[in-house]
């Protein structure tokens, strides 16, 4: 059953019941995905709204944040920077919550206070494999990456950053095969383009268990697995929450 008509199954109250066995064709989720998945190259969730503001000379995060009424500090994490000192002219912000692309000098309303959700201060994860990090979070070509990239040998087992229920496992356009696990917290993890699934929807899982292996289904270049955290619907930094 592809993972469309699991999720119209779900919709019907028809879905199969879930299992906790290992397996590489897991069973269909029980209750529609907590988010949409888009089929592109970059995993770009056209559901969030926004526009790319790009850096002109003289533009600094906190005049930009001004002028669009947001965080300095959401700003630096929707984009994947840690550095504020690395915005340089040029630089493509993705703006969330936004509906034009403003001059630094307009203004929408005052700048919040920079402000963290309470899951970032206290959640941890641990790193689901050893890999290289090669694809950060943010934006890039006017795109957005909602997580990050890392490069390992294809069959490589991926561990689950932390104990939690797996809430899909099955094949999304574009994402290949995917585990998705529910976190304490209302956190969201998202482990992509996978060669072979060890774990069916509802099953219970702990940290640094094997849920999946490294691979390269989807839209993939190569070997690799592509790590999304989320909050909610929304997207978070991953680098955010590991050590």
């Amino acid at each position: 059953m592809t993972a469309r008509a699991a999720l119209a199954a779900a919709a019907l109250g028809l879905a199969a019941c879930a299992t906790s066995r290992p397996a590489t064709r897991p069973a269909a989720p029980s209750r529609p995905l907590p988010f949409p998945l888009a089929a592109s190259e970059y995993h770009e969730e056209p559901e969030v709204v926004g526009v790319v503001h790009l850096v002109r000379k003289g533009e600094t995060v906190y005049r930009i944040a001004r002028a669009y009424g947001v965080a300095p500090a959401d700003l630096l994490e929707e984009n994947g920077i840690v550095d504020p000192r690395q915005v340089a002219v040029g630089t493509e912000l993705f703006v969330p919550g936004a509906t034009r692309v403003l001059e630094v000098g307009e203004t929408t309303g005052p700048a919040r206070e920079p402000e963290r959700p309470p899951a970032a201060a206290t959640a941890r994860l641990a790193w689901p494999l050893k890999g290289v990090l090669y694809g950060r979070f943010g934006v890039r070509s006017g795109r957005r990456h909602d997580g990050i990239d890392l490069s390992a040998p294809e069959g490589t087992p991926i561990g689950a950053a932390a104990p939690g229920t797996v809430i899909f496992a099955g094949e999304q356009a574009g994402y290949g095969s995917i585990v998705i696990l529910r976190h304490e917290g209302g956190l969201v993890t998202l482990y992509a383009h996978c060669s072979a699934l060890l774990v069916g929807e509802g099953a219970s899982v702990r940290t640094g268990q094997p849920i999946a292996r490294v691979g390269q289904t989807g839209r993939s270049s190569g070997p690799h697995l592509h790590l999304e955290v989320r909050e909610g619907t929304r997207p978070r930094n991953p680098l955010l929450f590991l050590p």
